[in-house]
């Protein structure tokens, strides 16, 4: 399978080992995946998927494993759910409770489709337990030729002894040049956090009003951006620019007004240095050291955190994803009107 899947073969895909559902007007089509209740298809006027899919996708929902691609919900902090040694972030694995978890699509039409299901497990820092409920809410909002947006609403309620960010994350393909670019919207003298290891110069670039980071999975690394240097504190946004083509460009956004709004709301620590800020807006490059015959990027938002009432945790936020396709210059025009990136420098 190629990473340039077409949609009716990554619905029949889908639908051996789980459900889809295909929300789809005149100008774009796109699939949700009953298992790990993902969005994994953004098919917008003639483009291939907008969305990173694992070209071993069969593989991978045949032993009920993670790495699909597309849009997912997990659970942060990171180091406390998905590391067996937490205390040295050492051995990373992704809890199945979490991902795929138990979801399955409870009502559907061509503009909506909505998804219920569990999610669970251990805090291997805290030695505590996360059992929850989860429905996601995602419907296609607007689209016209070479533009789309939905709007999703994640909810959860459960159980758990403190505080936790819902985390969106899109995976994203690395672009038919090898290369595409994350930018983050940020204030003058904005200090990115570099979350895994120190970014090289050469793959990241802090302007005046924004973030640029190199997508090409080709080296590990991630981007964080706190919310204090986000320029409008109440919007937080991110998105990945890229060619598709020889004369055809694309963008996805990720835009949220539920996002974290200070230090203290933020839960996810840097593994680098879990004395560094924390961040409301990451980028996810990945590399052969991680994954050896796979290439994608990430772009994320983690949001507001849960609140706690008689002894539940309740957080519910909502976010659009924004697609774009068309020259460089109609692209580039998207990018100034969503995210007020005059000059975006791209890589």
């Amino acid at each position: 399978m190629s990473e340039s899947i077409s949609l009716e073969e990554l619905v029949g895909v889908i639908d051996r080992f789980s459900k889809s559902a295909v929300l789809h007007d005149k100008n774009c089509r796109i699939v949700v995946c009953e298992r790990g209740a993902r969005v994994l298809g953004i098919f917008l006027d003639s483009s291939p998927n907008l969305l990173w899919v694992n070209p071993k996708l069969e593989s991978v929902l045949s032993r009920n494993e993670w790495n699909t691609g597309g849009l997912r919900l997990w659970i942060s902090p990171e180091r406390n759910f998905f590391y067996k040694k937490p205390e040295t972030f050492e051995e990373w694995f992704c809890p199945e409770g979490i991902d795929p978890g138990e979801h399955r699509i409870i009502e559907v039409d061509s503009g909506r489709a909505v998804l219920e299901g569990r999610i669970r497990a251990d805090d291997n820092l805290l030695g505590a337990r996360l059992e929850a409920q989860v429905r996601r809410e995602i419907r296609l909002l607007e689209s016209r030729k070479g533009f789309m947006r939905l709007r999703i609403i994640d909810a959860l309620v459960g159980e758990y002894p403190v505080r936790v960010n819902p985390w969106v994350l899109a995976q994203v393909p690395v672009s038919g040049v090898g290369t595409g670019t994350a930018l983050v919207p940020v204030k003058r003298r904005a200090e990115p956090i570099h979350y895994f290891v120190e970014i090289p110069r050469d793959r990241l670039r802090v302007s005046s009003d924004h973030i640029s980071f190199k997508i090409d999975g080709q080296y590990v690394s991630k981007l964080g951006v706190k919310p204090e240097d986000l320029r409008d504190p109440e919007l937080g946004a991110i998105a990945y620019v890229a060619r598709i083509g020889k004369r055809e460009w694309s963008a996805l956004i990720l835009r949220s007004r539920d996002i974290p709004s200070s230090q203290d709301d933020c839960l996810d620590v840097p593994k680098r240095d879990p004395n560094l800020p924390r961040a409301a807006i990451q980028s996810y490059n990945s590399g052969p050291e991680a994954f050896p015959d796979i290439r994608f990027g990430e772009i994320e938002l983690q949001l507001a955190p849960s609140i706690s009432i008689s002894g539940k945790i309740i957080a519910k936020a909502a976010y659009d994803l924004i697609a774009l396709i068309g020259g460089k210059s109609e692209v580039l025009a998207g990018i100034r009107r969503f995210l007020r990136i005059p000059k975006p420098r791209l890589y």
